[in-house]
């Protein structure tokens, strides 16, 4: 039986869906790429200093094509050659000499602006994408969760920092990136303990069970403690560095720090350890 032409459709639609997702993808990454405000200073220094080269191409070129005119009329004038071709001689010695002089202008002018840019620092690389665990895994939500907060705390961090001359703010980012790390190890042991559970025995999957839904625990104490730090960058953003806001900003960052150490004192440094399958293990 021939296919009826609403499924032919619908396979064709089907079709495009799946090739127009990777598209979208990767035009969003260059696009996000293209606005990175790192990627945005490079082109300025860039631009500045092929502006510098140019200009100072063409100042000598032209100042070369200036000094030779100028002396070719010098010749012409003891060879007699007439006043209008002294007075054309004259007037390109001018207008190359004009281009010149011009060009060292934007020469100059480029290269300050490029040792101003040189001087500015540049702002850190953009974070790749974070994959998040299958849909059907219990550390998905949490994971989700944690890489909106991560996205809010940076640029929460970034607006401080330009406000806020201290060390407050790379601290809150440095120990929210080692929260971060330590968090998405738990995650990754507790979809490896999922893995297990498919295949473990009835009489087993209890204790994997259990050990799940205590990661997963620890998961979203975790966030919620992340949140709070979010949640103490932002007003401190709002108060424009305040010293009470920086405070409490320390005192948020402090207790994440003690969160993420106790992760590790409690599941090792490469996150949680699965549980044996049996108590024979232990």
């Amino acid at each position: 039986m021939k296919p009826r032409r609403d499924e032919l459709v619908q396979l064709g639609e089907t079709a495009l869906e799946q090739l127009r997702g990777p598209v979208l993808t990767e035009f969003r990454r260059r696009l996000g790429r293209w606005r990175d405000p790192r990627a945005r200073l490079i082109r300025r220094r860039r631009v500045a200093k092929g502006g510098a080269v140019g200009g100072a191409a063409t100042a000598g070129v032209f100042g070369a094509g200036s000094y030779v005119s100028a002396s070719s009329a010098s010749l012409w004038e003891a060879a007699e050659l007439g006043a209008f071709t002294a007075a054309a001689q004259d007037i390109a010695t001018f207008g190359l000499g004009g281009v010149a002089v011009a060009g060292a202008i934007g020469a100059v002018g480029a290269g300050v602006r490029y040792l101003s840019l040189r001087r500015t620092p540049l702002p850190d690389p953009p974070r790749e994408p974070v994959a998040l665990p299958p849909s059907g895994s219990a550390a998905r939500e949490p994971m989700q969760r944690l890489r909106d907060a991560e996205r809010t705390l940076h640029g929460a961090v970034e607006q401080l920092a330009s406000v806020d001359s201290g060390s407050t703010a790379a601290d809150a980012k440095g120990t929210a990136d080692a929260a971060a790390a330590e968090l998405r190890a738990v995650a990754a042991r507790l979809q490896s303990v999922e893995g297990a559970l498919e295949h473990a025995p009835a009489a087993e999957r209890t204790e994997l069970r259990e050990a799940i839904q205590r990661m997963r625990d620890e998961l979203d104490e975790g966030v919620a403690e992340y949140g709070r730090l979010v949640a103490a960058a932002g007003r401190a953003v709002a108060a424009s560095g305040a010293p009470e806001q920086r405070t409490l900003l320390q005192d948020a960052t402090d207790r994440l720090a003690g969160l993420a150490e106790g992760l590790r004192e409690l599941f090792g440094p490469g996150g949680p350890a699965a549980p044996p399958p049996s108590g024979r293990g232990r």
